[in-house]
């Protein structure tokens, strides 16, 4: 026996239209992404990595490691960012089918049919809007996250690098 809950959850995605097909598949690929980037920050030992994967600590090392792990996190933000202006855009676009089914209700001419149409239409309006952007700020904080962490990372790097670096002037 499933929840209360679920079945409030999926009349909900019911009443959304065909556009909650593309937030759910959005919201998804989003997810996916920034959780799978986030476990990937938080558990990475960069300077554990580096030295594992180049024992002479030269400073073209570190800065080619570096160059390779900020191009990987870049580009992984930069599609969720791509997926996250997405989100409230795909909501707008139901924001209007919405709309154009009030309209149509509106100019329906029995009475009680009307009134239905055109709350039909505000809620699938309402409903695609909200979710576009639920999946949009909540993408959102865990994109920054993932920035700040993967700045700390970066910053034990340099940090790295300026000690090898002192090491070759002091030689």
């Amino acid at each position: 026996m499933t929840p209360s809950w679920v079945h409030t959850v999926w009349d909900t995605i019911l009443s959304g239209g065909p556009i909650m097909a593309a937030l759910l598949l959005l919201a998804f690929l989003l997810y996916r992404n920034v959780i799978g980037l986030f476990l990937f920050t938080n558990r990475l030992d960069a300077k554990a990595v580096f030295e594992e994967q180049s024992p002479d600590h030269s400073r073209p090392a570190i800065q080619d490691f570096r160059d390779h792990l900020s191009q990987l996190v870049s580009t992984q933000l930069t599609y969720a960012n791509v997926l996250i202006v997405a989100a409230p855009l795909l909501g707008l676009l139901g924001t209007v089918i919405g709309m154009l089914d009030t309209f149509k209700g509106i100019g329906a001419e029995s009475g009680q049919d009307t009134t239905k149409a055109v709350a039909d239409g505000v809620k699938v309006a309402l409903i695609t809007t909200q979710t576009g952007l639920m999946i949009a700020i909540f993408g959102l904080f865990l994109t920054q996250l993932i920035s700040r962490l993967y700045r700390a990372k970066d910053l034990e790097l340099l940090e790295l690098e300026i000690q090898t670096l002192q090491k070759n002037i002091s030689q």
